[in-house]
């Protein structure tokens, strides 16, 4: 036996049989899997669609066939779990209600690659030079923004009243078609500013933007009720999105800018002020931002003014150094040409990160009493991974759960199960140990045989079907079921 197979042992004799009132004991310990990757919601590494598959820009470079053949060369899909796709307003929407889910073909075919790659789906609708024509032919009006010195570099006022009912619409359509878990990990639910970023909100009046900021954001949360919302965190607009974004409407904050000088001291303050209520979607700073794939036209992370980097080989071991000290969810593979370089430069940190990175959930231990058909549970839990289960979200509303259940022993089908109320993954942090105490009485009505007595971490939304991936060995798992031990009734 290797030494993943689990230790029982046993207190008086097993649980197996059932007509005695004699007290039965036993306790199973569990050694975790550090090394596979967890196909678990928000969390892990992150593929990128920085739009250029759609830009006709960047036509001579990528297109929706072009970006998964790169992809696929090196295997991507196989160390990610989400695809995020950063696109301008404009491409989803180049006509008033025309869709590109709907009516591109192009897209559809992109998007269902995706899917048949196991990956999940997230979105960052931004307006940077993306508005849509048919906005400001109905009125909004927008801005050429010098700072940048960029050639028609036109963004629109976003406290315009034509813009925000547009974009209103457009909201209420898209979360219409992607406010699906099962498909979309999370939304980016704002998109104002550079690069959607929120810096340099272009406005009419300057003291609008806690309307704008809250006007947005409330209409992805009425419109998103079941996918999870995030907000770009900066404490340029801490004072404003904290009690209307962060608390209120309970967001996730996503921080750009992993491994740099550009997350400050501020910034950092105000992201350990949210953890570990609610986890952090992160993403790095330094990346191949050209199609063309020379990277010697790009050097910013030397003159880095909080990290001594001088290649992108160190700025991306630097940038896992800072997601895992900032405990984040999430980091970037990126785009195809960073995907090769992380996967064959970078191995060692690509599974430091799978291995520390987001949450990584496992039963230590479980102790059971059983006299009659009463059973007593003592189960410990623990968390390898540096961040959180972002279970108190509004859209998630604590629905995942710790569930107890016996199992049909030939068809594996759950024939009875019990969810302990107290037990709340969300809690579990690196570092500590979690215990809980369950006490459970099986129903009469339950047929005589031999079960598989199990546990899982369900998605109560489904009933008693296992929701998050454990970090334990497959040959402890069925069908993601963690098994306990042969209960005969």
């Amino acid at each position: 036996m290797n030494k993943y197979i689990f230790l029982l042992v046993f207190v008086c004799v097993y649980l197996q049989s059932g007509c005695s009132s004699v007290a039965r004991k036993f306790v199973v310990a569990y050694e975790p899997d550090t090394i596979s990757i967890l196909r678990n919601p928000a969390m892990g590494w992150v593929m990128y669609e920085e739009g250029w598959s759609f830009d006709p820009m960047h036509r001579k470079w990528y297109d929706p066939v072009k970006f998964w053949q790169e992809m696929d060369e090196v295997q991507a899909h196989q160390y990610a779990n989400i695809l995020y796709i950063r696109v301008l307003w404009n491409m989803l929407e180049p006509e008033e209600g025309k869709y590109a889910w709907k009516y591109d073909e192009e897209y559809k075919a992109y998007i269902q690659k995706a899917k048949d790659r196991g990956l999940k789906l997230a979105f960052r609708v931004f307006f940077d030079n993306g508005v849509p024509d048919f906005v400001y032919q109905s009125g909004a009006s927008s801005t050429l923004d010098p700072p940048l010195n960029r050639e028609k570099d036109k963004m629109p006022y976003f406290d315009d009243p034509v813009f925000l009912d547009k974009l209103s619409n457009f909201i209420e359509a898209f979360a219409k078609e992607y406010d699906d878990p099962d498909v979309v990990d999370f939304v980016d639910a704002y998109g104002l500013g550079r690069w959607g970023e929120g810096h340099g909100v272009t406005l009419k009046d300057k003291e609008k933007l806690p309307f704008v900021i809250e006007k947005v954001t409330s209409t992805y949360a009425r419109c998103f009720k079941r996918v999870l919302t995030v907000m770009n965190l900066s404490y340029t607009d801490w004072n404003y999105t904290k009690p209307l974004v962060f608390d209120r409407l309970g967001f996730l904050p996503r921080r750009d800018g992993i491994g740099s000088f550009w997350f400050g001291d501020k910034d950092r303050t105000h992201l350990n002020e949210l953890f570990p209520q609610k986890a952090h979607i992160g993403e790095g700073c330094y990346w191949f931002a050209f199609p063309h794939k020379d990277t010697t036209v790009y050097d910013e992370f030397k003159s880095d003014k909080r990290f001594k980097m001088n290649s992108f080989y160190e700025a991306f071991t630097v940038a896992v150094d800072d997601a895992l000290e900032t405990h984040s969810n999430t980091l970037d593979l990126r785009v195809p040409f960073q995907c090769k370089y992380w996967i064959e430069q970078l191995p060692h940190q690509v599974q430091r990160f799978i291995t520390h990175g987001g949450y990584r959930l496992y039963p230590q231990s479980i102790e059971m009493e059983r006299q009659g058909n009463t059973l007593s549970i003592w189960h410990t839990w623990l968390n390898l991974g540096v961040g959180v289960l972002p279970n108190r979200h509004p859209n998630w509303n604590q629905k995942y759960k710790v569930c107890f259940a016996l199992l049909n022993p030939s068809t594996h089908v759950v024939e009875y199960s019990h969810v302990d109320p107290n037990a709340e993954p969300a809690d579990w942090l690196a570092g500590k140990a979690y215990g809980y105490t369950t006490h459970l009485s099986l129903p009469k009505e339950i047929k005589k045989g031999a079960y598989l007595f199990c546990v899982a971490i369900v998605d109560t939304t489904k009933g008693a079907v296992p929701g998050i991936v454990l970090s334990l060995p497959s040959v402890k798992l069925i069908n993601d079921w963690t098994y306990i031990s042969e209960v005969k009734i």
